[in-house]
């Protein structure tokens, strides 16, 4: 996670996103607060409302504001729901009910694409080039895609690239903006290689509507065999 302001600590008020519904752009969103944090494992109190036992193994995005200057800004973090507990001692002699959730990713200012994404399994149909290059991808979502790119010179924060999303083969053109660059670290075989984050832009309204189909489809199918993407 990340550190200094943006870092999640006990007592800090969170807003939980367990769902959204793409076409009306409406988020079920739950208030909660941190109780504790260790390492990628968050212990916070159960939501209000509450959540079900079978939202166990769910993915959600916890939500939070920070104060940066004058202003208020809301970052996110990706998350799984791991267990529901109804006797969590806070301090010694305190019993209280609470949620137990694994961090799956980095804080990053929020926004709707972070609250569902996927990465898409090679038989998904859906591919990626940026910039007359295809680009292995990380994760997508009707707002932006991450992925690995070897694309010479190397991306820069706030570029503007032309974007090809191909759809079953059906090619889909519009453009996107740099929004983060980093090195891949380990996570890449690919020598040279850069992780890039993009915000996607001028999408057409039913290539969004498709692609959000077939995100939430591949969500399901990833959950019902039991996976996990990234």
């Amino acid at each position: 996670m990340a550190s200094s302001a943006k870092t999640l600590r006990p007592g800090t008020a969170v807003d939980i996103v367990l769902r959204v519904d793409f076409h009306r752009e409406v988020m079920d969103v739950r208030r909660a607060m941190i109780y504790d944090v260790d390492g990628t494992v968050l212990v916070v109190s159960r939501p209000t409302p509450d959540v079900k036992p079978d939202y166990v193994g769910r993915r959600c995005t916890v939500t939070f504001v920070v104060r940066e200057r004058e202003f208020k800004v809301r970052y996110g973090v990706p998350a799984e729901i791991v267990e529901l507990k109804e006797n969590y001692s806070i301090r010694q002699g305190a019993l209280v009910q609470a949620m137990i959730l694994k961090v799956l990713g980095a804080v990053e200012p929020f926004n709707l694409r972070m609250a569902y994404r996927v990465r898409p399994p090679i038989t998904s149909g859906i591919r990626l080039e940026v910039d007359g290059q295809r680009v292995s991808i990380l994760d997508i979502s009707t707002g932006g895609a991450r992925f690995l790119s070897t694309v010479r010179p190397p991306l820069q924060f706030r570029q503007r690239v032309e974007i090809i999303l191909h759809l079953d083969d059906v090619p889909n053109a519009f453009h996107a903006f740099v929004v983060r660059t980093q090195d891949p670290g380990t996570s890449s075989s690919v020598r040279g290689a850069q992780e890039v984050a993009v915000q996607f832009s001028g999408m057409p309204k039913r290539v969004r509507e498709q692609l959000a189909k077939r995100i939430m489809q591949i969500d399901r199918e990833l959950r019902a065999k039991g996976l996990e993407e990234g």
